[in-house]
């Protein structure tokens, strides 16, 4: 695992305004006193991204050997009874060492486990499973994945839908603590879901720059009215999400999260079509993760389903635990069908 660079400064100091000769001299103060503006122009702010789908599935070789502790049993369990969100404690221990150990300045989360759900949950005390230690007095899943350098803020309608930002390198503009619906989201027009896979907030630097952040997490599935649907979330993106303005609606915008299509694979599926109209060379948004056909996995069989793109933001380097050479799987089992996305980028806001 690729150790966090040592940290950087991301403080921009304020600029200084253009100064006017006559109403100074209207005030009676001889332009000679006016100070000249410093043409350096600021470094650049360097951010740490992340993107992961923390869920499960069945469709895995559970009970292959060695044996890793997870069997083909508990994964039918979590299908049925956990959402296949994650819901092992030995995995969110794993990742919670994993994001430790990365330190994204921003990540955004899809299908972690939202601890609410347990009061409908009969637990049973011999798995090792989320909710058989759940309490009311228990931090959220996400906050305990993050701990407490982080702020963190949910979807409206989507509770395993997440975002957290290290508080030394950004905050939320209207979230402090957690925030549980505190990302902004809406379902799409045509009404073919109801709650916000995809969703936006407002990031914050210590010198007031803004950044928008974009969680999206489309719909699954290969059915022609799957297809349309990601086809309206991916318009809600970068085009209307239902209200007259897109969720990338900032003058910088971060963009990331699960597509459940490959552009690359399959560039003339309607869904992945309609995001390479925004995403690619010569498009209003470039990727920041590899943005080529050749890139590390980021999904079972080799596809890449997760990606981060940006109007603004430009990529330093990037890995995906488990599928770039030399980088290490989040957990030595066969538990996850997604791998993170991370990505050290820069930020000029004065640009």
């Amino acid at each position: 695992m690729p150790a966090r660079p040592p940290e950087r400064s991301r403080g921009y100091p304020r600029s200084v305004r253009s100064l006017l000769v006559l109403p100074l001299l209207l005030a009676g103060c001889p332009p000679g006193d006016a100070t000249t503006p410093d043409p350096t122009p600021p470094p650049p702010v360097r951010l740490r991204v992340m993107t992961f789908n923390g869920g499960t599935t069945q469709g895995l070789a559970h009970d292959a050997p060695p044996d890793d502790g997870y069997t083909q049993e508990m994964a039918d369990l979590a299908d049925s009874t956990y959402e296949n969100s994650l819901s092992w404690n030995p995995a969110e221990a794993a990742l919670t060492s994993f994001l430790e150990e990365v330190r994204p300045d921003v990540v955004v989360f899809q299908e972690i486990f939202w601890d609410g759900w347990c009061d409908a949950i009969d637990a049973d005390p011999n798995l090792d499973f989320v909710c058989r230690d759940a309490s009311a007095e228990r931090p959220l899943q996400v906050q305990r994945l993050l701990g407490p350098d982080y702020d963190t803020a949910c979807a409206p309608g989507q509770p395993d839908n997440c975002a957290g930002v290290r508080r030394d390198a950004l905050r939320f503009a209207d979230c402090d603590g957690h925030c549980q619906e505190g990302m902004d989201g809406m379902g799409p027009p045509s009404g073919c879901n109801s709650s916000a896979r995809v969703s936006d907030a407002t990031l914050v630097t210590p010198d007031g720059a803004e950044l928008v952040l974009v969680n999206v997490h489309g719909t699954s599935g290969l059915s022609a009215e799957d297809r349309a649907c990601r086809v309206d979330q991916f318009a809600q993106v970068f085009e209307d999400r239902g209200d007259g303005r897109p969720a990338a609606h900032g003058a910088a915008n971060l963009v990331m999260g699960d597509l459940n299509t490959d552009p690359f694979a399959f560039p003339t599926e309607a869904s992945a079509a309609k995001w390479s109209e925004w995403v690619g060379d010569g498009k209003p948004f470039h990727y920041v993760s590899p943005g080529d056909p050749d890139g590390p996995a980021t999904y079972q069989g080799g596809l890449r389903i997760d990606h981060i793109a940006s109007d603004v933001l430009l990529t330093e380097d990037c890995f995906v635990a488990g599928s770039t050479p030399g980088v290490a799987p989040v957990l030595d089992a066969v538990y996850w069908d997604h791998r993170p996305v991370v990505c050290d980028v820069l930020w000029s806001p004065a640009d």
